[in-house]
């Protein structure tokens, strides 16, 4: 289970199990962002760079994004529940089921070219919160541990997005991303704190 960090830890830290997410400014496309109706922001310059290979196994899926899907973790991810997401930049990005002791909620995850790439996306939505601590703050933005180990693990943030609070993270050792929204958010970080490992 994700655990808040222990005394001499930097603000922000959260030690934990899980959370891979990505940083989503407005979910529900009223603004800019990733959006629900696989929208990008209007101004994106740049095109996903994504698969579009079809697919002869019938789930609408590309190649990658089989690859993506079949990584989770099948404890609480319900595999066969992943659909296309669209997410600017990615290579692959999926909206899964994820159930937890804590409850059922959708989650996105995606994929991208570098890390570097995963950092551009970070910063993009997260430039403007302060470092802070998710299990107390909200519009705060830090680092996550897995597994309590000593070592952050990647980026978190957790912010309003309209009526959607989004609690995100990324990964310094693999380009990823790991998303979930909600609208109460002591329930979602409580769910936060129930994942496991999001990938095997």
């Amino acid at each position: 289970a994700m655990k808040q960090a222990a005394g001499g830890d930097a603000p922000g830290v959260v030690r934990g199990r899980t959370v891979r997410s990505w940083a989503l400014r407005d979910l529900r496309g009223a603004g800019r962002g990733w959006r629900g109706d696989g929208g990008a922001e209007p101004n994106d310059t740049e095109s996903p760079r994504r698969d579009t290979a079809s697919t002869d196994a019938g789930d609408g899926l590309t190649s990658a994004e089989r690859d993506l899907r079949d990584s989770l973790n099948s404890e609480q991810w319900q595999r066969d529940s992943c659909e296309h997401w669209t997410a600017p930049d990615s290579i692959a990005a999926l909206r899964c089921t994820v159930s937890t002791a804590s409850g059922t909620t959708k989650a996105m995850v995606g994929t991208y070219p570098t890390r570097s790439k995963v950092q551009e996306v970070y910063q993009r939505y997260t430039a403007q919160y302060t470092e802070g601590d998710c299990d107390t703050q909200q519009n705060v933005r830090g680092s996550w541990h897995e597994d309590n180990t000593s070592n952050p693990t990647g980026d978190m943030a957790c912010y309003w997005a309209g009526t959607r609070y989004v609690i995100f993270c990324t990964y310094y050792d693999r380009p990823a991303l790991y998303e979930v929204t909600g609208t109460d958010p002591a329930a979602l970080t409580q769910w936060w704190h129930s994942m496991h490992p999001v990938f095997t």
